[in-house]
């Protein structure tokens, strides 16, 4: 089965789809860091060798080798928080994809563990399970579950 090179860096995959945890369709990287750094070896390598007249000492080699790695180190990390960060703000996004806003704000109760307090439902939401937006008496607005919020 041949595998799309675009599908593939952007983790568009069957495979990919079914086995990952970080399912941002963004850009991978990681795997393009993957393949350009055989190429970024081999080029440096061609370059230097071009240059008869230079010579590195053990320890700038060594330096050169661990400044590669970080970098690589970096990238990966850095593609995989920003694709984790991607995935959370798509799934936290999903559970409200389509609202009702009522056009005149609803009287209602937010049951709290002390008294319950008064607010003004304005919107209501698909989210399993629903949930109401309320207005409260410090003006902020949140959603809160619709088994906590009594319309009257």
């Amino acid at each position: 089965m041949a595998v799309e090179p675009v599908k593939f860096l952007l983790n568009q995959t069957a495979s990919t789809k079914d086995n990952q945890a970080v399912e941002a369709p963004a850009f991978s990287l990681t795997k393009v860091m993957a393949v350009v750094a055989p190429l970024l070896t081999a080029v440096t390598a061609l370059a230097t060798s071009a240059i008869k007249n230079v010579s590195f000492s053990s320890a700038q080699i060594t330096t050169m080798i661990a400044a590669l790695i970080a970098f690589l180190a970096v990238t990966a990390s850095a593609d995989v928080l920003a694709r984790g960060i991607a995935t959370s703000a798509d799934k936290q996004a999903n559970g409200r994809l389509r609202m009702m806003r009522f056009s005149t704000p609803l009287k209602g109760q937010l049951a709290k563990s002390g008294a319950d307090e008064d607010v003004q439902v304005l919107a209501a939401s698909d989210a399993d399970p629903p949930e109401f937006l309320c207005l409260r008496a410090d003006e902020s607005l949140s959603w809160h579950p619709a088994s906590k919020v009594q319309i009257s």
